[in-house]
């Protein structure tokens, strides 16, 4: 008796995720960054730079905060309060997870860009 096995078929009015083409690009995109490790804070300073970009985090997610209170949200300021707090981060386990979170509203945006010119 031999088996065989059947392939799924995507239904005909089913849609991609969009998602699925931003990170297509990413992967593109990737390919141009140099491969070469290197310190997520550098400079002559990394541990004053840290306490600049916590400072910067905190007024970005104050700016985050005024703007979705007065319901005028932009990406920008929630971009910029993931980034810096992501670069404050001493441990690379939490600055990782904070570019994690960084990536993923990156790709949001560019989703509601792309919604927003079809």
């Amino acid at each position: 008796m031999t088996e065989t096995t059947t392939k799924t078929k995507r239904p005909a009015g089913r849609k991609t995720n969009p998602a699925t083409a931003i990170l297509a690009e990413v992967k593109a995109e990737r390919k141009a960054v140099e491969a070469e490790p290197i310190p997520l804070a550098g400079g002559q300073r990394p541990t004053k730079a840290k306490v600049h970009y916590q400072r910067e985090a905190n007024r970005w997610r104050s700016v985050e905060t005024s703007r979705r209170l007065a319901e005028r949200p932009g990406w920008d300021a929630s971009l910029l309060a993931a980034l810096y707090g992501a670069l404050a981060e001493a441990e690379p386990k939490n600055a990782r997870s904070g570019l994690v979170r960084l990536a993923a509203l990156a790709v949001a945006a560019v989703e509601d860009i792309d919604r927003e010119t079809t």
